[in-house]
């Protein structure tokens, strides 16, 4: 025997077909009517029911308990009252206030009460678990067609649709001609169609798409289409109506389909594809950037789509790359020259595909040489253009705030101290933090990397970190070298871990194992993580390891080399006095630096040895980087979810 079923009754026809599917099937049922808004048509003798006054949600759940129900369903519109029409009584009080429900939308407050009503024992189901059949189907569902101009008008009104779903305010939009109307609000479809401006000429044109708001609990509210949509459609001489297929309710199909053919009108059950993000990534750490913000956007929506360029972490989230990321890894004057041509043949062949694919937004990471082409391309092609990372432009080229403020529409920043630059330019900015204080860095099992590659516990461990680059590599690797064979010479029991990832495995390998030296290679971010744990000093290049290494508190010397014409460059254009990124928040030195021609062995061996002789002096280093990392969000809200919440905001606004 099938559990009671309890109907919450709003307008419109739908209560009318749950009532009549439980009397045929013989259910046991009960009905919630609530004043001036349940049709009383849908109540006669043999239907078991009571009214409450829409507030009176604790006499509501009293009635459902006292009828046993177990199941309820909510069936019909209902309209939304003014607060004190509403006069709320203590339990309907306590969710308002619990909930913030003044500040939601139909959907967030429809999911909200939801929740409520299944902690008070009910299970809620959809009225398509007990009317499959009037799910809409896909394809032309009458004997009129949509033509060419009609398919146009569908397409512009189901982007509408899905935009004023986003922000929870409705299910619908006109389009006509090929651009948008009017777009549906709290107020409902009649009253869209009833305020439809009236700037066409006689003929008969517009579609009306109804379609689910992104991340619909479909459980409620679902869009849904009866005979009198279509006569209202009719009588404002639209041609046509278009509803998502199995998602939107089509009450009395055949009903539906026969008054559109008497009229002259289409009704097409239209495939809704997800919101569309384009990802874009340049190199490693933008990759890791990606990848999280997508895992985290999938999270708050998993019906969201990515297409894009990224590398080993965003495939693991699901991105087919439009080709391989490392083509973009570069840096530098003298190193981007050499393969201009590929990257100008990339940025076309990205933009190209940026316009036939038509996402909802452009989300580039990094890697500003080829993104800020492609984002001044696609300006003004209704495409929202955001940049995660910004320019430093506090570090040099200040004037570039103005530049990217003239196509960028949001960036999401690391540091900061970074939004007032772009924001007095007029640039959205939001600062999220650095991604680096969610990694994982400070969790690494030093005593279980030991064992696991038999290192002794009273051997001195040194980790090498040459960059992420090519270019880095090739100046870094041999300096660091010497430096550590130097350093043996005072600590025969060194060992030396050297992390590596991607495409730098061989170049890297092939070059340490010339080195008379204990050097093991790991791989991976754990056995990165844990070397860190392990280690008792470290060497690294500029860059975001600087900050892994102070969430580990591994004492770090750093050294960097770039091109002699970069440095040239450099020298007369930066502004900071530091490369390290623990060194340019606290705008001290906490970790020694090493550039260009003092990037040698014999300074780098010095100053590594200073933490070796004294384990005080890498407690001072570890103490100050705390503050460093605090400022850039450790301890706070995930930088990941503030990122991915910033997208979600960005994506409901207009257009």
């Amino acid at each position: 025997m099938q559990p009671k079923l309890g109907v919450i009754a709003g307008g419109g026809d739908l209560p009318a077909l749950v009532i009549q599917y439980c009397l045929n099937l013989g259910r046991d049922f009960f009905v919630i009517a609530f004043e001036g808004q349940t049709d009383q048509a849908v109540l006669g003798e043999n239907v078991p029911h009571a009214w409450v006054r829409l507030g009176a949600a604790g006499t509501t759940l009293k009635l459902l308990h006292q009828a046993d129900v177990k199941v309820l369903v909510m069936v019909g519109g209902i309209k939304k009252p003014g607060i004190n029409d509403l006069r709320p009584d203590l339990w309907a009080t306590k969710f308002l206030a619990s909930t913030g429900a003044a500040s939601l939308g139909d959907n967030s407050l429809l999911t909200a009460l939801i929740k409520a009503l299944e902690l008070e024992g009910f299970r809620v189901i959809g009225v398509d678990d007990l009317l499959p059949d009037i799910i809409s189907p896909a394809g032309v569902l009458g004997v009129v067609e949509p033509d060419k101009n009609s398919q146009l008008n569908i397409s512009v009104a189901r982007q509408a649709a899905i935009s004023i779903g986003t922000q929870d305010k409705g299910q619908g939009a006109i389009a006509y001609q090929g651009r948008v109307l009017c777009v549906e609000d709290e107020e409902g479809t009649d009253a869209m169609i009833r305020y439809l401006p009236n700037i066409r000429n006689t003929k008969k044109g517009g579609v009306l798409v109804k379609v689910c708001k992104p991340g619909q609990e479909t459980r409620a509210d679902l869009p849904t289409i009866g005979v009198s949509t279509i006569e209202n459609a009719a009588n404002a001489g639209l041609e046509g109506v278009a509803v998502q297929a199995g998602k939107a309710l089509i009450v009395d199909i055949n009903s539906v389909v026969s008054a559109a053919d008497q009229h002259g009108l289409f009704v097409v059950g239209i495939e809704v594809e997800a919101p569309l993000i384009y990802i874009i990534a340049g190199e490693a750490s933008g990759d890791l950037l990606g990848a999280r913000v997508m895992a985290r956007l999938k999270e708050k929506n998993e019906s969201f789509r990515f297409i894009g360029i990224g590398g080993e972490k965003m495939t693991e989230q699901g991105l087919n790359s439009l080709f391989p990321m490392e083509e973009l890894s570069l840096m530098g004057f003298t190193e981007i020259v050499p393969h201009l041509p590929i990257l100008l043949k990339r940025i076309k062949q990205t933009t190209t595909d940026i316009l036939q694919q038509r996402p909802e937004m452009l989300l580039s990471i990094d890697s500003p040489g080829f993104c800020f082409h492609i984002a001044k391309k696609l300006k003004g092609k209704n495409i929202k253009l955001v940049h995660y990372v910004a320019p430093s432009v506090w570090a040099w080229r200040a004037g570039r705030a103005k530049k990217v403020s003239g196509f960028l529409d949001h960036l999401l920043v690391l540091l900061p101290f970074e939004p007032p630059y772009f924001e007095r330019v007029g640039l959205a900015t939001t600062f999220v933090g650095h991604s680096v204080v969610e990694a994982g860095a400070d969790k690494g099992d030093g005593k279980g990397f030991r064992e696991r590659h038999n290192i002794a516990t009273e051997s001195t461990v040194m980790v090498i970190l040459p960059g992420s680059r090519h270019g880095e590599v090739n100046r870094l690797l041999h300096v660091f070298g010497r430096t550590a064979l130097n350093l043996s010479k005072d600590y025969p029991d060194l060992t030396i871990i050297v992390p590596v990832f991607g495409s730098l495995f061989e170049v890297i390998s092939d070059r340490v194992k010339q080195w008379p030296l204990d050097v093991r290679i790991v791989i991976g971010d754990k056995e990165k993580f844990d070397s860190f744990a392990a280690a008792d000093i470290a060497l690294a290049a500029s860059g975001t390891v600087a900050l892994e290494l102070a969430m580990a508190g591994t004492p770090t010397v750093t050294g960097y080399k770039v091109h002699p014409v970069t440095a040239w460059f450099a020298k007369k254009l930066i502004k900071t006095s530091f490369v390290n990124l623990i060194n340019i928040i606290l705008n001290r030195e906490v970790v020694p630096e090493f550039i260009q021609e003092n990037c040698r062995p014999d300074l780098l061996q010095k100053s590594l040895a200073v933490f070796l002789n004294d384990k005080n002096a890498g407690s001072q280093q570890t103490k100050a980087s705390i503050e460093a990392l605090q400022k850039i969000g450790k301890n706070g809200p995930l930088p990941s979810v503030r990122a991915a919440d910033a997208i979600l905001s960005i994506l409901k606004k207009d257009n």
